[in-house]
């Protein structure tokens, strides 16, 4: 009995401990409005990449896509982003943001965006189709 509870007794502050380090990992969000001809597009899907996926590569197609947020009725997709989501190698990172029309593989881009996000931050992003 007396082991059990001096197993116990240390498991329980690494389970604390646990805790709070996961709750101090800030979150970065990403407003990504979408319109065409000044309408905001609801039901549309934007993918997320990451820097090695951007633009001009071959892996920017919807199949690659890190994360995919569906725009709500104001034509704004959402994207909560941990630190675990970002490289934060130099105390920033940067994500790319597309649409596409089409299958994963044979996807056509409609549009582009770009933002260079640090941790903790919100910013906006714009995409014309």
């Amino acid at each position: 009995m007396k082991k059990k509870v001096f197993v116990l007794s240390l498991l329980l502050p690494l389970f604390f401990l646990n805790s709070c380090i996961i709750n101090m990992k800030k979150e970065a969000t990403v407003k990504v409005k979408v319109t065409k001809f000044f309408m905001a597009q609801s039901g549309v899907t934007v993918c997320m990449f990451n820097d090695r996926e951007g633009p001009g590569t071959r892996f920017f197609k919807p199949f690659f896509a890190d994360k995919k947020v569906i725009t709500e009725d104001n034509g704004i997709a959402y994207f909560e982003l941990s630190s675990t989501d970002l490289d934060f190698t130099d105390s920033q990172t940067t994500v790319y943001f597309g649409v596409f029309a089409g299958s994963d593989h044979d996807a056509v881009v409609l549009g582009t965006g770009a933002v260079t996000i640090k941790d903790g931050e919100t910013k906006t992003v714009h995409i014309k189709l």
